[in-house]
């Protein structure tokens, strides 16, 4: 075995063990050689094709390293193919950020990492190489900070020869995304669903918690009733077939059942905002509620009949709650969309099969909504003047009231309100596959949510039969799709007695809930802290605001670089023994925190005006925004105790 190739392998083990073990073992029986170009450089021959230009390879990787769209400390840059390593080595030497490589084919690879000593690259901390999408995945989640970049590079052989090209750059090209849209809505929104999450917190630890009744309807059918257009479609299917299915609701869909005398089993709720017009319906008392810690609580005061709360994982509010109780961390998840919440909570409740009705993800036949929802005016044309797609309203005052129904405003806002939201649908407009292989226009948000289910198939497809009834939308790969009436036919069994199921589900043995003493102790504890932090933070805010504020025409560099020096000491204290030790302060500070780091990080030396001023402003916002936010905290959690001990 190469030397070479060992020395390489034991700098990729260190973020990729797998690959490293997986390069060790391999056996070389491919026709790879290395032969010279016309510049005299070494060139990689696969099946006697060369890889890289055969005029100059080196100016080759140059050229291309010279045109990526970004170059920042934080940029990911990934490479399709190693070739001979040019084009690592060049991106090293010339670009800023990380560069990650992707060759799939681990012979090739192999070969190359055993002629090819790229330990001065590895020795930076920014070369990693993968050769399957988890691995690649595993890195991208690893390595992506606040407000990284991402640039997909290539050698024109691997555009024509790579075996799963098209594949993976359309795949990197979602992910990318994806990974965007969860790292920037944990740092904008932590302290936005920490904060709901504060709302009647202690109502909410006398909820029932949902993981208590695991695999209860196991085997049980199950509907996930949407709001989308296919909904009203199968209105009357769904009537004939009630007692067929238990049927969990997304909150917007209600309605729409209500009005066709349809009585789901479960209702989900996972809003911040107000949506009480949505559920708080006649029929309520028949309806079991399910929400999450965050979900706003205008829900407690509407008679279900019984309500549920799940944790997911995926955000720190989850977590905090749970440690706050003392209770395991289980497993769960939402992916912020209501629909996956529903379809998750029937997968964890054991249902099969499980049958998606109303998740269209796609606005087909023009309508975005369900008929007899409340957004039901919203509809999809094809604009022969501009040549797109866009998004409008057939009655406009009908959609204003239903959109502003849980506001008290003025009529010109209102109608501003529903103008930047029309705005806002149309900018996001793009398309995606259909079912029938053609492509239709939605919402950027819902192609995102396409990626979830198909990730969520891909995961629970031997365990689970999925189908998706949303006949005319998107897409879903790993769902079978089939009509709701077939689907029943199908995977149903004529015997199925739904209120037999639900009454096992109702006499389902439960622990005995959250520990209210546990919680007192632990909400206190974390009050003593959040004291402490105050305290620290008070006296940094004040004198930050006397001297960037009241004197900020006075400015000069060596006064920023001053204060910047000193307040430096003070933020690492906050971040270190407290930010980084506690969950709570962690939520209230982790957007001010990402941009203190985003500057240092794209700024290793500070030594301009500007850059000073940044970060000074960085540091005064960090204990500004912390005092704030520390003190409404505070307080919200004596309530809670308050009240905990009250209802003791």
């Amino acid at each position: 075995m190469s030397e070479i190739l060992q020395n390489n392998c034991k700098f990729i083990a260190k973020d990729n063990k797998t690959l490293a073990d997986k390069l060790l073992e391999i056996e070389a029986d491919k026709n790879i050689a290395i032969d010279t170009n016309l510049a005299g450089e070494y060139n990689l021959l696969i099946d006697s094709i060369p890889v890289h230009s055969l005029t100059g390879a080196v100016t080759e990787a140059k050229d291309i390293a010279a045109s990526v769209p970004h170059n920042d400390y934080g940029t990911l840059h990934i490479i399709y193919g190693i070739g001979l390593g040019y084009l690592p080595d060049e991106f090293i030497q010339s670009l800023k950020g990380k560069v990650i490589v992707y060759e799939p084919d681990v012979q090739t690879l192999a070969f190359v990492l055993s002629v090819v000593d790229l330990s001065q690259n590895f020795k930076t901390g920014r070369l990693f190489f993968a050769s399957d999408k988890n691995e690649l995945q595993n890195l991208l989640y690893s390595l992506y900070r606040y407000k990284s970049n991402a640039t997909f590079s290539f050698l024109d052989y691997y555009k024509a020869n790579g075996r799963d090209f098209n594949e993976i750059s359309a795949w990197l090209k979602r992910e990318i995304i994806l990974i965007e849209h969860n790292y920037d809505f944990q740092v904008n929104n932590s302290r936005l669903f920490f904060s709901s999450t504060l709302k009647r917190l202690a109502e909410k630890y006398n909820l029932k918690k949902l993981v208590d009744y695991k695999d209860s309807l196991k085997g049980v059918p199950a509907i996930i009733a949407s709001a989308g257009p296919s909904l009203s479609k199968n209105l009357d299917i769904v009537k004939k077939y009630r007692d067929s299915a238990v049927i969990f609701c997304v909150g917007t869909a209600l309605g729409t059942l209500y009005k066709n005398g349809i009585t789901p089993d479960f209702a989900n709720v996972i809003e911040k905002v107000k949506t009480l017009q949505h559920y708080n319906l006649p029929f309520a008392n028949d309806v079991s509620f399910i929400c999450e810690q965050f979900s706003e609580p205008s829900y407690l005061d509407v008679p279900f009949k019984e309500k549920f709360i799940t944790n997911s994982l995926e955000n720190d509010d989850a977590r905090w709650f749970l440690e706050m109780a003392e209770e395991p961390f289980v497993d769960f998840e939402t992916k912020g969309t209501v629909a996956y919440h529903a379809l998750y909570c029937a997968y964890y409740l054991g249902c099969n099969p499980i049958i998606l009705l109303g998740q269209d993800l796609a606005y087909s036949d023009g309508d975005c909504y369900s008929k007899g929802s409340k957004f039901e005016d919203l509809e999809c044309i094809f604009d022969d003047t501009l040549q797109k797609y866009r998004i409008c309203v057939k009655d406009f005052e009908k959609f204003k009231n239903a959109y502003c129904a849980s506001v008290n405003w003025d009529e010109e806002k209102k109608t501003e309100a529903v103008k930047n939201r029309l705005e806002k649908l149309n900018a996001n407009l793009v398309t995606v596959e259909g079912q029938n292989s053609n492509l239709l226009p939605t919402d950027a948000v819902y192609s995102l949510f396409i990626d979830y289910l198909q990730d969520f198939a891909a995961r629970y497809k031997n365990q689970r039969t999925l189908v998706n009834a949303s006949v005319g939308g998107a897409l879903i790969q790993g769902f079978d799709t089939l009509p709701l009436e077939d689907a029943i036919k199908k995977y149903v069994s004529p015997s199925f007695d739904r209120n037999t199921a639900m009454k096992a589900f109702y006499n389902t043995t439960q622990t005995s809930g959250f520990d209210i003493n546990k919680v007192k102790k632990n909400i206190s504890q974390d009050i003593k802290v959040m004291k402490k932090l105050f305290n620290i933070m008070l006296p940094a805010r004040d004198e930050l605001k006397k001297v960037l504020l009241t004197n900020e025409a006075e400015l000069t560099e060596k006064i920023l670089k001053n204060i910047t020096e000193k307040y430096a000491k003070v933020y690492a204290d906050a971040v270190n023994c407290y930010m980084l030790k506690h969950r709570i302060i962690k939520m209230l500070m982790v957007k001010e925190y990402n941009v203190v780091a985003y500057i240092m990080r794209e700024n290793p030396v500070l030594n301009d005006f500007t850059t000073l001023k940044q970060l000074a402003f960085a540091y005064y916002d960090y204990f500004r925004y912390g005092v704030w936010r520390l003190n409404v905290t505070i307080n919200s959690l004596e309530d809670t105790l308050n009240e905990l001990e009250n209802n003791l």
